[in-house]
């Protein structure tokens, strides 16, 4: 059975804009995710412990938003095909319980949730990840392992296979899966 290991904000749902919403109101004029050019595309214009403490509080309220329209379909023909699904997310270990429980409302189907600042952690034993994050991306081209992620304004420039929506990752996960063959 192949691992792999799913994100969830700007992978299975559209974290962004509620991001920039409330940064924005933390700090009017904060630019719009369309302008969010690189990874750290906050640094000197919020501190980190705003920044993280706003990402905290979204995540607490997850179950209020909707997950990409694909998104359970994308993970139920990971599941069928074998997969062995980790959600993986960058949050604290407090937000497990409000990520499960919107992992379980909207029916995504995952065999393990993993939430950690580190997921390399999981490389090891893990077939593939699909995320938004250049430096993870970055670390699993190292490890050798397949990635893709959902093409966005702080990734599009990196050299990853990106991608502008779910369906086209599982059609690129399917050929990774053949050409191993």
């Amino acid at each position: 059975m192949r691992k792999i290991v799913i994100d969830i904000d700007n992978t299975l749902w559209d974290f962004a804009p509620v991001l920039y919403e409330r940064l924005n109101d933390a700090n009017p004029g904060f630019p719009r995710p369309s302008e969010w050019r690189s990874w750290s595309f906050w640094k000197g214009l919020i501190s980190a412990e705003k920044l993280y403490r706003t990402i905290r509080d979204v995540h607490m309220e997850q179950d209020r938003f909707e997950p990409y329209s694909e998104a359970h379909f994308f993970l139920e023909r990971l599941k069928t095909d074998g997969f062995y699904i980790v959600i993986a997310s960058h949050r604290e270990k407090e937000t497990f319980s409000s990520t499960r429980k919107w992992l379980e409302k909207n029916a995504l189907p995952f065999d393990e949730i993993h939430l950690s600042y580190d997921k390399t952690v999981l490389f090891g034993e893990c077939w593939g990840i699909i995320d938004d994050s250049p430096v993870t991306l970055d670390k699993a081209r190292s490890a050798g392992i397949v990635r893709a992620g959902l093409k966005n304004p702080w990734n599009e420039r990196e050299d990853h296979p990106l991608f502008a929506n779910l369906d086209e990752i599982y059609d690129y996960l399917q050929t990774e899966c053949t050409s191993e063959k």
